[in-house]
């Protein structure tokens, strides 16, 4: 069993592994009385596993003091709750706030899929060994910093390849991938990529990972629109609510896989067919795809977990 970093009891399934196409699934087990059970519980500890790291883009802290690591959750989880997305969907899950969830349905934020990109940082460093460079939730928290950019800002030290990730969460999986494709039309440019090249190397400045210098002069150095699309790589990740468990008992089953493999081939289709923009060959472009059993049901446990979290 292969050793991984959060997701300690492997309910991760790594199904199709491709250059431009990954693909995952929950595992499945038994409960007590030998029923297949769907490992909800252990695929959102995973993803809350992540926090910490995700907040303070710190991958490796041995420093940290025993007597300080309840404190270091704690302000993780807080740090994602002062952020206004992560508040409302909180409202209206745990408290049953109605006012708050019409303001989710006024605005952008419930299409996003507020915790997408927790679990694009967790599969970016258990299956693609990336590190993280800065920490997302500074942009989003910081007043003199617009609140967008790449859902996820990584690196792969051994190919020198800076990953930019965009993450989305939705019921239907076409309306995620459609909006996958509209952040590619809208992220893949000249104007776009030099302000993330910016706010990448200024927040260098105060980070540790190995070889920053280099990674400094990297980034410096790209001054080219080409120059930037030779060393990204683009992951963009899908989690959608699918049927799988509900007709399958054994993700590892023969009839289970080729169900899984035809629905993600089809959607990958769907997503080169839409995909129509004018860079697309010239960006290392990974589409994932994480068919979960209920997006809501994975939305609310998370909040339960992280709001837990912030008050240990």
């Amino acid at each position: 069993m292969t050793s991984r970093i959060f997701d300690k009891n492997n309910v991760i399934l790594l199904k199709i592994n491709e250059e431009d196409l990954n693909s995952f699934l929950v595992d499945m087990d038994i409960d007590d009385q030998g029923k297949p059970k769907y490992c909800l519980d252990e695929f959102t500890k995973a993803i809350c596993n992540t926090i910490p790291e995700y907040v303070f883009a710190q991958y490796e802290n041995p420093d940290i003091p025993q007597n300080d690591i309840v404190e270091k959750l704690r302000q993780a989880a807080h740090c994602i709750y002062k952020i206004t997305e992560y508040q409302l969907v909180k409202k209206w899950l745990i408290d049953n706030d109605e006012n708050a969830y019409i303001q989710l349905q006024k605005s952008n934020i419930a299409k996003r899929g507020e915790f997408g990109e927790l679990l694009l940082h967790l599969l970016l460093r258990e299956f693609k060994h990336t590190i993280p460079l800065i920490s997302k939730v500074y942009f989003k928290d910081s007043t003199s910093v617009p609140a967008h950019g790449f859902d996820a800002v990584h690196v792969s030290e051994k190919e020198k390849i800076l990953w930019l990730g965009e993450s989305k969460l939705y019921d239907d999986s076409k309306k995620g991938i459609k909006a996958l494709v509209q952040d590619l039309n809208e992220h893949i440019n000249t104007d776009y990529l030099n302000d993330q090249f910016l706010i990448i190397e200024k927040n260098l400045d105060n980070n540790s990972i190995p070889n920053r210098d280099k990674w400094i002069d990297t980034i410096r150095s790209c001054k080219k629109l080409g120059d930037k699309l030779n060393i990204i790589n683009i992951p963009m990740l899908c989690t959608y609510t699918d049927d799988i468990y509900e007709k399958f008992n054994d993700m590892n089953d023969s009839k289970a896989m080729q169900y899984h493999e035809v629905g993600i081939r089809e959607l990958k289709k769907y997503f080169d067919k839409q995909n129509k923009m004018p860079l697309k060959n010239r960006v290392n472009i990974i589409l994932m795809l994480f068919p979960v059993n209920n997006k809501d049901e994975l939305v609310i446990n998370l909040h339960k977990r992280l709001w837990h979290m912030q008050n240990i």
